[in-house]
């Protein structure tokens, strides 16, 4: 169980605490804990790039409860939540590769934004990651990305077909890639703003580089006094 339950609301997908945030919170701690981090001590705060990297595993853990449980994935800074280093690269990448029919693979990327900020400003940022995937610099790149993960494949699992696979789901426009779906997230305190609103609007803002918006699938996952319990998560308490 994640302790989370799933909405979809104006093609958002609003995930809350299930049947509170309280569960979720224990839900995510357990996580922790089998993960074995080196939790925080009382004394020490939590850094911007660690609330982002918790952010980051809290996304995982909630679409490891979803149909990408069964997926492929690549995890940029999930796995080391309470790192102060925010490794650059996409924060969580799922691929799926049918069974019967390679025409249906898909790649699904997730860019996170977190803030328990009274306003939902910060998210904006999204905007400019999936701009990144068609711009100039070529390290950033979802055609160097993707090539970078069929290596994975192809060195790590030695899978030379998958490899293959996950190349051919690239292309060098937005309207090109029709295997390719983005999942813009924000992760939120529970009682500001309205974030099915404010990820309408920036699944907006990314079709004006290309996407279709049937392409674009955002997430809000909002819990309630988020600083203090990402805090609390850090510190390794309920």
């Amino acid at each position: 169980m994640t302790g989370f339950s799933s909405t979809l609301d104006s093609g958002v997908l609003v995930n809350l605490g299930d049947p509170d945030c309280d569960a979720a919170h224990k839900a995510l701690l357990i996580e922790l804990q089998r993960l074995r981090v080196p939790f925080l001590d009382d004394g020490t705060a939590l850094t911007n790039r660690q609330k982002g990297n918790i952010g980051e595993f809290v996304t995982l853990h909630v679409a490891r409860g979803l149909q990408f449980g069964a997926m492929h994935k690549q995890a940029g800074n999930a796995l080391e939540p309470l790192s102060d280093i925010s490794k650059a690269g996409l924060d969580l990448v799922y691929v799926y590769l049918d069974e019967s029919n390679s025409q249906n693979d898909l790649i699904y990327i997730q860019e996170i934004k977190t803030t328990g900020q009274n306003t939902l400003g910060y998210w904006d940022k999204l905007t400019v990651d999936y701009e990144k995937l068609f711009a100039t610099d070529l390290n950033l790149t979802l055609q160097s990305r993707i090539q970078t993960l069929a290596f994975r494949f192809e060195i790590e699992q030695n899978n030379d077909e998958y490899a293959e696979r996950v190349r051919r789901l690239g292309a060098t426009t937005p309207q090109g890639c029709t295997n390719v779906r983005l999942l813009p997230t924000g992760i939120h305190d529970v009682n500001v703003g309205n974030p099915v609103q404010k990820l309408v609007a920036i699944r907006s803002a990314i079709t004006v580089f290309g996407w279709s918006a049937a392409q674009i699938a955002p997430w809000a996952m909002g819990l309630s006094d988020l600083e203090q319990r990402l805090l609390r998560l850090a510190r390794g308490k309920f």
